[in-house]
């Protein structure tokens, strides 16, 4: 999910506008605001336990803003659970994890830091949970210091979304987007385009501060939540060559000394699209 090898969705495929009630269908390749979202379905970066961490802080975090953590009394937790439990976490480190949260008092928040790196040419936004945001930042600066990078300000050349993929109930193309844009509507959704015919996969989108009702309204339409995702879309891409790919890599890899760290967004066109 975070700092791996993730996998990219072809979404060449039919996009509905919610907002305005347009419809109709777009090619999504190249420099599309879909093509460097590296966060449709599942990672594939075989490290359980960066996943399993990332599960820890959103547990905590969900038992914070819920105010209990008692998964029938506390909506966030129980879907947090939900979905751990769908990535293969254990209900033992589940349950581990909701008794150490309970435990600690201080408040744990949601922390947005941004850089340049690579000769300036790669802008990285970084997403963090923490309760010592001040030393998260120390430690970032020391990395940055060693990789010639610099903290800017970069976050009004990202576009902020939420996406929320989840499974249809329909085998038919047509009649799975006709009734998701249906559904999409009735959620309060402003986007909804199918990333899988065969899997029944679909994307929605929302504005952030809609992920939890639209999820939640979503679920009530009996769809199968596959993630739900805050995420930042880069509205211009770089291409790096080899040696700068390199410089790049080295940098990502010594953001997992970081353990607070929950998501990484960067405006590197993706080869493949």
């Amino acid at each position: 999910m975070i700092l791996g090898s993730l996998l990219l969705r072809n979404l060449a495929s039919k996009v509905v506008t919610i907002r305005g009630i347009h419809t109709g269908s777009s090619n999504l390749a190249g420099h599309s605001k879909w093509a460097n979202i590296r966060h449709i379905k599942a990672a594939k970066d075989g490290q359980k336990s960066l996943l399993f961490a990332r599960f820890n802080r959103q547990i905590r975090l969900a038992i914070q803003e819920g105010k209990s953590p008692n998964p029938a009394m506390n909506t966030l937790l129980r879907q947090t659970i939900d979905v751990a439990l769908k990535k293969q976490m254990p209900m033992a480190s589940i349950q581990a994890a909701i008794k150490k949260a309970s435990g600690q008092g201080a408040e744990f928040r949601r922390h947005v830091l941004e850089v340049k790196v690579v000769q300036n040419k790669v802008y990285v936004v970084i997403v963090l949970y923490t309760d010592t945001p001040a030393q998260a930042k120390m430690n970032l600066s020391t990395i940055l210091r060693k990789v010639g990078g610099t903290f800017a300000d970069l976050k009004h050349l990202f576009t902020e979304t939420g996406m929320i993929v989840a499974i249809g109930q329909e085998k038919s193309p047509e009649k799975l987007l006709e009734d998701a844009t249906e559904h999409a509507i009735l959620a309060g959704a402003e986007d909804v385009d199918i990333l899988d015919e065969n899997e029944q996969l679909l994307n929605f989108t929302c504005a952030p501060a809609e992920i939890q009702r639209v999820r939640k309204e979503l679920e009530d339409l009996n769809y199968e939540i596959e993630s739900a995702e805050h995420v930042y879309i880069p509205q211009m891409y770089t291409i790096l060559n080899e040696a700068e790919m390199t410089a790049y890599s080295k940098f990502r890899e010594k953001l997992k000394t970081i353990d607070c760290i929950d998501d990484i967004f960067d405006n590197i066109e993706d080869a493949s699209s």
